[in-house]
């Protein structure tokens, strides 16, 4: 399960999202500061069974030109090791939690629908010496055309749109493509296929108001 939180302050958006696994009793949280300026800052935990985070990642970078970060850099420790630096300049950055799908895909389309994305690796959670590593592939972005997102969409959100645009993202892990429905550059949902099955993901409940793709400094 997934939560988030969305924050306004003087200098721009706070966005907070923690994602639970009771069964093995972890806890991965994600928060992300991002100014109006177009700089980000970004702090990743990944707690297992209380409050201390067993590995931890930073990430900031400066105003983007056309959605490509010119100046950015990846900080992260692992289990029993020093922490360590990693450029993602040109680099797109995804902070694990799908509220976050908004601002990759509306900064890949501004960067011309291709780029390098870096994703903290968090695949096998018995890899504990492989946490957070930087890992880095190339993915394309494909815009497949708006949608009528309908009145129930709409309302639940609180934004001003009033349709859905669906993209096709492919490449690393879903080299089969997913595709991917946004509302104002908000994540409304997703489908990808592994293997011989098909996987549909849709978020709910909303509430409060959603400034809308400017968020993301792309718009």
């Amino acid at each position: 399960m997934e939560t988030w939180q969305l924050r306004q302050s003087g200098s721009g958006y706070e966005i907070s999202s923690v994602r639970e696994v009771p069964s093995v009793f972890l806890r991965i949280c994600a928060c992300v500061k991002i100014e109006k300026s177009g700089g980000m800052r970004g702090l990743l935990k990944w707690c297992e069974g209380g409050d201390v985070p067993l590995a931890v990642a930073t990430y900031r970078c400066e105003p983007s030109y056309q959605g490509k970060p010119s100046n950015a850099l990846y900080r992260f420790r692992r289990p029993g090791s020093p922490a360590q630096s990693f450029s993602a300049a040109e680099m797109h950055f995804f902070p694990l939690m799908r509220i976050f799908a908004g601002q990759l895909l509306t900064g890949l389309a501004a960067a011309g629908g291709r780029g390098e994305i870096l994703v903290p690796w968090i695949q096998d959670p018995g890899g504990r010496d492989k946490l957070f590593m930087p890992d880095v592939s190339s993915r394309r972005l494909e815009y497949l055309g708006q949608e009528s997102a309908g009145e129930s969409v709409v309302d639940s959100v609180g934004v001003s749109s009033e349709h859905l645009e669906r993209y096709r993202y492919s490449g690393g892990q879903y080299e089969n493509g997913s595709e991917y429905l946004l509302c104002d550059g908000l994540l409304r949902q997703y489908c990808w296929v592994q293997g011989e099955k098909e996987w549909q993901v849709k978020l709910q409940d909303f509430s409060g108001q959603w400034p809308g793709a400017v968020i993301w400094g792309y718009a």
